[in-house]
């Protein structure tokens, strides 16, 4: 594994987002790894690049989502942009590599990014086996090396190294992100294979909340996550296993992108309770269905401090089109998830157990202790009758409304 270029502390903090927020308004200036330079974000973007495989022909439509992103850095305070993979429909088009190579190197120097490839960059498209050699030259680690926010790849036996991983900075914390190629083969516990690469970086940075972007892992038409390896080999993992060996286990990753499935819409989002009963937004994109070969739609992940309903704060997704300066609105489309930025990302949620966490929203607090008097007032209330036992006497009663009320208060 290649050590990141930049130090930066990863313990865990003794103040707060808002504390930090307060002192960058207040003028003093904070370094951090990958960050945009200026004052004290509203909110910061995440922006996610669906499959670009049909745009890559012609090279308009990708080089407008770029270039927006390059015009819009400071004013969307855009923090990080990841591609979910399928870079090119033709990979032995060395045209359509030359046009997408164009198009990224716009974010060259400006951002902190990733590519991962997906079924269609090899040069048989779902043959892990065949070459691909022109997405390496392209987007392999030398394009990368010289940021101060690429960690590194792996692994490496077999040629591979087409799995990244990326650290960077917004809105007063440290993120991880994880690039994970398609399909992901091999097990967490064996870290010659992209899965277990993938756990040792998640073991190397344990305090950081972590984005995960793999190409298949979503299937809009089971509106769940996948069950079926599409590699022609079975050489890979399903979204499924990729969720029970990875994503659930490490409570550090809050966000999983993806694209590869497809129908007209594109689109499916969905909200699960890890083994720490912290939540996980798993969220797929890929716009090649629609007219023009995706008219260039993009993701914008826009965290939101301050403006949940909720909760404290909101993580708000919009699809948005530079080609046509339009928004996609309806439910798939634009939606938000209110969370507690300082309890989600911070690392006490990361180790965690769901004893008590009657609503499963990752915490453990008055609301729970409420929820389970309701239930027992008859009031219908919905309750995680395995998490409210709290006791383990197999009921879920006073008793348990009494002990979580002072778990929540740290007694």
């Amino acid at each position: 594994m290649t050590e990141p270029t930049a130090s930066s502390s990863d313990s865990s903090r003794s103040v707060s987002r808002r504390t930090v927020l307060g002192t960058l308004a207040a003028g003093a200036g904070v370094a951090t790894v990958g960050s945009i330079a200026g004052a004290a974000e509203d909110y910061w973007t995440v922006v996610a690049l669906p499959d670009t495989q049909y745009s890559a022909r012609d090279e308009r439509y990708v080089r407008a989502q770029t270039q927006w992103i390059g015009d819009n850095l400071t004013e969307e305070h855009i923090a990080f942009v990841s591609h979910v993979g399928d870079v090119v429909q033709n990979p032995d088009r060395p045209v359509e590599w030359e046009y997408m190579d164009r198009a990224m190197s716009t974010l060259d120097g400006a951002v902190p990014y990733a590519t991962i490839p997906g079924d269609h960059d090899y040069m048989t498209p779902d043959d892990r086996s065949s070459s691909i050699r022109r997405y390496r030259e392209h987007f392999g680690p030398e394009r990368y090396r010289s940021r101060d926010w690429y960690g590194g790849s792996g692994p490496s036996d077999g040629g591979g190294n087409l799995s990244t991983y990326q650290l960077f900075s917004a809105g007063g914390y440290d993120f991880l992100h994880l690039a994970l190629e398609w399909p992901a083969p091999g097990s967490v516990t064996d870290a010659s294979t992209p899965l277990g690469w993938a756990q040792t970086v998640l073991d190397q940075y344990p305090d950081r909340p972590t984005i995960l972007t793999t190409h298949s892992y979503l299937d809009v038409r089971a509106a769940g996550r996948s069950t079926d390896v599409d590699e022609v080999n079975g050489d890979g993992n399903s979204g499924e296993a990729i969720w029970n060996s990875l994503v659930s286990p490490n409570a550090q990753i809050f966000m999983v992108l993806c694209g590869h499935s497809w129908r007209r819409d594109g689109e499916y989002h969905q909200v699960s309770q890890n083994e720490a009963c912290g939540s996980v937004y798993e969220l797929l994109a890929n716009y090649q269905g629609e007219d023009e070969r995706g008219e260039g739609y993009l993701r914008r992940i826009e965290f939101r401090p301050g403006e949940g309903a909720n909760a404290p704060d909101r993580i708000q997704v919009r699809t948005y089109s530079p080609v046509l300066d339009e928004y996609m609105t309806d439910d798939n489309s634009e939606f938000a998830f209110d969370v507690d930025f300082d309890t989600r990302f911070g690392a006490s949620a990361f180790d965690t157990d769901c004893s008590g966490d009657a609503d499963g929203d990752g915490d453990i607090d008055t609301e729970d202790s409420e929820l389970v008097q309701r239930r027992l007032a008859d009031e219908d209330a919905d309750v995680d009758t395995d998490a409210a036992d709290i006791d383990d006497d197999g009921d879920v009663d006073i008793g348990d409304a009494v002990r979580i009320r002072n778990k929540g208060r740290g007694y």
